[in-house]
């Protein structure tokens, strides 16, 4: 046994059916534009397809009801569930039978398409109103990450130079490297259409004067200030240290001229802070309670070296806030940077799609969304339907179509225009996290 709802033919308990059936009427009537809220396995597919078929009982031809979902398997699903209920209802009134005869060698017009889809064929009967050439294709999935793929290999060589002029650019390179970069710039181009919100939200608090040099600059003031207050001093803590280890004696020579670097030279403070990160703390960011590595042999004496692991243990949850600081500053830097070569990367790729008149689907979404002349967006009625009694509210539970399918007559506006007046729509989504929340007309 399983315990996975079922998609369909689910029936309501009697009492559940009681208790919320005035919201369902209300929603499946075709003349109340409905958002339809509901957790999973509650009956918003049954809603939907009983709305859709009231639609046809109240006259609207097939052609002219929109109805959207995400998946090919969930609008295949749906629709033949429409086509069952109808073929169910010829059976019990003389209407409903009539309205049967006249549909079923024109069942082809009853269709549930994909998100994707939809936008498609929006933008291909308005290519004009989307500022698109009437012959422009679309880019298969095979063709899109080869396409990515060139457009981020002039990314990287136009950052290679823009990195001379801008340390936020050349910050990020240094950091990352070239693969890493590669591979984030990657995904963002995959979510180009939120991307640049969500860098906009993080940077919005950041102080606008931040840069690479600055965040440097602070950090290498704060950790000389940190490693000053040392017991004995930072030359009598450094002068106990194992300074017959190169690893050690290289980080020594740089703390002893820290501040002088803040001003003289950003990115090897950078390196000196990787250096110190490594000495004082984990590699989970804690203070460590022994120094690897080192060996009291290293050191001028056995007591040296305890003085100095002793000191360095005190050191350390000091050090680690410093670095945290540092660690946050540096964030706002990279983020710039990233803001910045992503910005080219877009530039780039679009560059390639253009090249091949294609699109790929954030751009037949974006442009389907910025052709406003197309859809108008009705004010809706909110309609909650109760969880089903015993059923847990999860998101892993809700199905392809009933996570969430828009239903609405295409009247007078739309893909294809034979009625005159605007009509009713429904939208329908589950609870957090998912929900969707669409209103058509």
């Amino acid at each position: 046994m399983t315990d996975q709802l079922p998609l369909f033919d689910h029936r309501d308990p009697p009492d559940q059916a009681t208790e919320d059936a005035p919201v369902r009427t209300f929603a499946t009537n075709p003349a109340n534009n409905v958002v339809l809220e509901a957790s999973a396995g509650t009956g918003k597919t049954t809603v939907l397809v009983s709305r859709y078929v009231n639609l046809l009982r109240a006259g609207v031809d097939p052609s002219n009801i929109l109805a959207i979902t995400f998946t090919r398997q969930a609008a295949a699903e749906m629709r033949d569930r429409i086509i069952r209920e109808l073929r169910v209802s010829a059976e019990r009134t003389r209407d409903d039978q009539l309205r049967w005869r006249e549909l079923r060698d024109r069942l082809g017009e009853i269709a549930i398409s994909t998100i994707d889809a939809f936008c498609l064929s929006l933008l291909r009967e308005f290519p004009l109103e989307a500022d698109l050439d009437p012959a422009f294709g679309m880019a298969d999935e095979t063709e899109v990450p080869r396409l990515v793929q060139q457009a981020l290999d002039r990314t990287l060589a136009v950052c290679g130079v823009v990195a001379a002029d801008d340390i936020n650019v050349a910050m990020v390179l240094a950091r990352l490297g070239a693969g890493r970069v590669r591979t984030g710039l990657a995904h963002l181009l995959e979510r180009r259409l939120v991307a640049p919100a969500v860098l906009q939200r993080f940077l919005a608090g950041a102080p606008r004067d931040l840069t690479a040099r600055v965040a440097c600059q602070r950090a290498a003031v704060e950790m000389a200030g940190v490693l000053d207050r040392v017991d004995g001093g930072l030359a009598r803590f450094l002068a106990d240290g194992p300074v017959e280890h190169p690893r050690f004696a290289i980080l020594a020579r740089d703390l002893r001229q820290l501040r002088a670097l803040a001003d003289r030279d950003p990115e090897r403070v950078r390196s000196t802070l990787d250096r110190v990160r490594e000495y004082f703390l984990t590699v989970d960011g804690k203070p460590r309670k022994r120094l690897t590595g080192f060996r009291s042999d290293q050191c001028r004496s056995p007591e040296a070296w305890r003085c100095h692991t002793v000191a360095a243990r005190q050191l350390a949850p000091d050090v680690a806030a410093a670095l945290a600081g540092f660690d946050r500053d540096l964030n706002v830097v990279l983020a710039r940077g990233a803001q910045r070569m992503f910005a080219i990367s877009v530039t780039e790729y679009e560059r390639e799609l253009a090249a091949r008149s294609v699109l790929d689907f954030s751009d037949v979404l974006q442009r389907a969304l910025e052709d406003g002349r197309v859809l108008a967006e009705p004010i809706p009625a909110r309609v909650a339907l109760p969880p089903r009694a015993g059923r847990r509210v999860s998101g892993h539970q809700s199905s392809p179509v009933g996570a969430g399918v828009a239903v609405g007559a295409v009247l007078g506006r739309g893909i294809r225009t034979r009625a005159r007046r605007p009509g009713a729509a429904v939208g329908v989504c589950g609870w957090r996290p998912q929900a969707v929340d669409l209103r058509l007309s």
